[in-house]
């Protein structure tokens, strides 16, 4: 299992899992489904993830010590100019959600 924020978008980030599933997800698109997944073929269980630093390449990694190098779509990579202004608003969402959450319990 692991996570890394994308080096050039402020609301992309991709994880991996114990299920060999790579995640991307944009949390100005949707917070509850990832914006693209794929299975890594050849492997049960991911435990790293690595963004290069232009954030159009992942690779991902097993126990094993095998590497996988996926590209990333350019539209989904590279942040359109509103990005940060989305993200910012994408926040007071969660925080807000998160406080009604909190109230009803």
């Amino acid at each position: 299992y692991d996570v890394m924020w994308s080096p050039v978008h402020p609301a992309l980030f991709a994880c991996v899992d114990g299920m060999g599933r790579l995640d991307l997800w944009n949390l100005n698109n949707d917070t509850e489904v990832p914006t693209a997944s794929a299975a890594v073929e050849g492997t049960s269980a991911l435990n790293r993830v690595r963004w290069a630093s232009t954030g159009r390449e992942i690779a991902v990694g097993d126990s094993e010590g095998h590497v996988w190098v996926y590209d990333v779509s350019e539209q989904l990579a590279i942040p359109h100019s509103d990005e940060w202004a989305r993200f910012a608003r994408t926040l007071v969402e969660i925080r807000a959600n998160r406080a009604d959450a909190e109230e009803e319990n």
